[in-house]
């Protein structure tokens, strides 16, 4: 392994994202306005956006196959210079995973899973962490993820993990940062206050947690347990798949360069809202110089 500042764990695919007026129903059909491939599954989104920033990222989860979309996976991801894949491995006798995913006029998507729970899993190691700041994890497979989360803590690199909702999840004393979907938080738990959870979060993680919420306010909870938000900018969003990924990885890039948290939090703010305004997850990616000019309009506002 070269010398890395992040490991990114977890799903690797394609994601084909169809453009519908409007999602089907029994008695209504829906006629795609648009049907393409791109970079999918959260590990490799966030890892490709942290190598567009210029941090050297490795990647690794879920093997991929040698077939058309495992082919056309490995070139897209190829491109990125500072990412690397060798611990990304294919395999004859597997199958790529990929999600269709419907994406509707306002932005949302909806997911058609396939493959991501049969694909196998490539265990991670202590010495696949060597010199790494941070594991950013995504939980959507089996308990290799939490393994994952063991080895990275005992080797002293600290955890980014996302949709962690109950306080009494066993991942957060293994995970310092936090960040969810507070739309997925109101799904799961109806009625929660969205502030009020994060806190209780972290008096558990005695770390960092945040929801982000679409174009809706931020709110960000910090080591000490002090909350802010943030408003984040007016885009005009096509599609929404990804956001959190390149939230992610705008708020771990400003941390690895020495930013506080305020600042990081609005990098992120700023990465997400020029992903919606493109489609797919990873494949229209501004310049760091771009994102940055967006974070300077953001501001953090205390909240008691």
């Amino acid at each position: 392994m070269l010398p890395i500042d992040v490991f990114c764990y977890g799903e690797i695919g394609v994601d084909n994202i169809v453009q519908l007026p409007h999602l089907p129903s029994p008695e209504l059909a829906a006629f795609p306005t648009s049907d393409s491939y791109h970079i999918g599954g959260a590990a490799a989104n966030t890892a490709v956006w942290l190598a567009n920033f210029g941090i050297d990222v490795a990647l690794s989860g879920n093997r991929l196959g040698r077939d058309p979309y495992g082919r056309q996976l490995w070139q897209w991801l190829r491109k990125h210079p500072h990412l690397d894949l060798r611990l990304v491995e294919r395999r004859e006798e597997e199958s790529t995973p990929f999600c269709r995913v419907m994406v509707t006029p306002d932005g949302e998507r909806t997911f058609l899973v396939y493959g991501y729970p049969q694909a196998s899993k490539i265990e991670l190691q202590p010495q696949h962490l060597a010199g790494a700041t941070y594991l950013a994890l995504d939980l959507y497979g089996g308990e290799e993820r939490f393994r994952a989360a063991k080895v990275a803590y005992a080797a002293g690199v600290q955890t980014a993990v996302g949709d962690v909702i109950e306080h009494d999840h066993p991942i957060l004393p293994l995970a310092p940062l936090v960040t969810n979907s507070a739309a997925f938080m109101r799904e799961v738990l109806p009625g929660i206050d969205i502030l009020q959870q994060s806190r209780r979060l972290q008096a558990t993680n005695k770390g960092i947690v945040i929801a982000t919420d679409g174009a809706r306010e931020l709110i960000a909870v910090d080591q000490k347990g002090d909350a802010f938000r943030v408003q984040p900018p007016a885009v005009s969003a096509i599609d929404a798949t990804g956001a959190g990924d390149a939230f992610r990885a705008g708020l771990l890039a400003g941390l690895l360069k020495g930013q506080p948290l305020s600042r990081a939090v609005c990098l992120g703010v700023a990465a997400g809202a020029l992903k919606v305004q493109h489609l797919g997850a990873a494949t229209n990616l501004p310049s760091p110089a771009e994102v940055v000019a967006l974070a300077d309009t953001l501001a953090t506002e205390a909240v008691s």
